[in-house]
């Protein structure tokens, strides 16, 4: 509609003043794109980084699960069938960790788009929803560990503070050496290393500076845009091509703004949008695996996409 007003009234109403030279535009349009590709390197480097961590999360699982499996051994103080206990629940509270962070993560923001469609999608179109915090970790905890750690600040790091704990406890009993202890205290310590990453990316937002300007200049190069192109097309074919200036304009304009929405919706990895890292098939696959090297039977599905959406 805008640029139909604007060639309306160059063609129409005889303002053949709106015909503007195309160089600045021009330039203007070049620093634009500049500008608008650095957001969406920007952008998305946080995406990519957010979801190493993830993989590196379930790389750290596996190795986790495998070394207390291994390294925990019967001893005088404990029966096969306890210390088999113990190994359960250090694993089934791996699990209750990689879900509690999860849910903590994608816990929204103040900054983070309210209404957006992106998120609208997901809450319209699945069934996807943020779990409770308290009633997920409760399917891998005992029921009197869950209470207390879901009261803390912090619950995913207080789990891994317990996994600790649990650890040293059975290094007491002889149950492990000291060598394979301190193994397993640096698989926390990953666990920690990983958190603490993702943690970094969702409390600090992409400088608002370079988001809001982005936006702007592109709106900016959008209105003058049609100007330039009534000019251009003026001199190599006369008014016959000057009307060709509208779709070349939507189309031009629409190119920089789906650019800058595009780094607009990656720049929140964890803000249960349809760009969203897959957290919820992350941890499934996370627990397949796990469940399954401690031999139990009872294995969950794996999460499906619905509508071509995965979370």
């Amino acid at each position: 509609a805008y640029a139909i007003l604007v060639v309306g009234l160059y063609e129409l109403a005889g303002f053949h003043f709106l015909a503007l030279p195309f160089v600045p535009i021009g330039l203007v349009g070049t620093a634009v794109a500049f500008y608008v590709g650095f957001k969406n390197n920007s952008s998305y480097e946080r995406l990519w980084e957010a979801r190493k961590i993830w993989g590196s999360l379930v790389n750290i699982s596996r190795s986790f699960t495998v070394l207390l499996l291994d390294y925990l051994q019967p001893c005088e103080s404990m029966t096969e069938e306890a210390l088999q206990e113990h190994k359960r629940i250090l694993v089934h509270r791996h699990l209750a960790y990689i879900n509690a962070l999860r849910i903590q993560l994608r816990q929204r923001q103040i900054w983070e788009i309210k209404d957006d469609p992106f998120t609208t999608i997901v809450t319209d179109d699945t069934p996807f929803v943020n779990q409770n915090l308290l009633q997920e970790i409760k399917h891998y905890l005992h029921s009197d560990e869950a209470e207390p750690l879901y009261n803390q600040g912090n619950t995913a790091t207080h789990i891994l503070r317990k996994q600790n704990e649990h650890i040293n406890f059975l290094a007491s009993k002889g149950c492990i050496d000291s060598y394979k202890q301190v193994a397993l205290g640096n698989s926390v310590a990953q666990l920690y290393d990983q958190q603490g990453a993702c943690e970094r990316i969702k409390s600090y937002p992409f400088p608002r500076q370079y988001a809001h300007f982005s936006e702007t200049f592109v709106w900016m190069l959008a209105a003058v845009l049609p100007f330039g192109l009534i000019g251009e097309l003026a001199k190599y074919g006369g008014d016959s091509l000057v009307w060709l200036a509208i779709p070349m304009s939507v189309v031009i304009s629409w190119i920089f703004y789906v650019m800058e929405l595009i780094g607009d919706r990656s720049e929140n990895p964890f803000e249960n949008g349809v760009n969203d890292i897959p957290m919820t098939a992350i941890c499934r696959t996370i627990e397949i695996d796990l469940r399954e090297i401690l031999g139990e039977k009872e294995i969950p599905a794996r999460v499906q996409p619905v509508n071509n959406i995965i979370m």
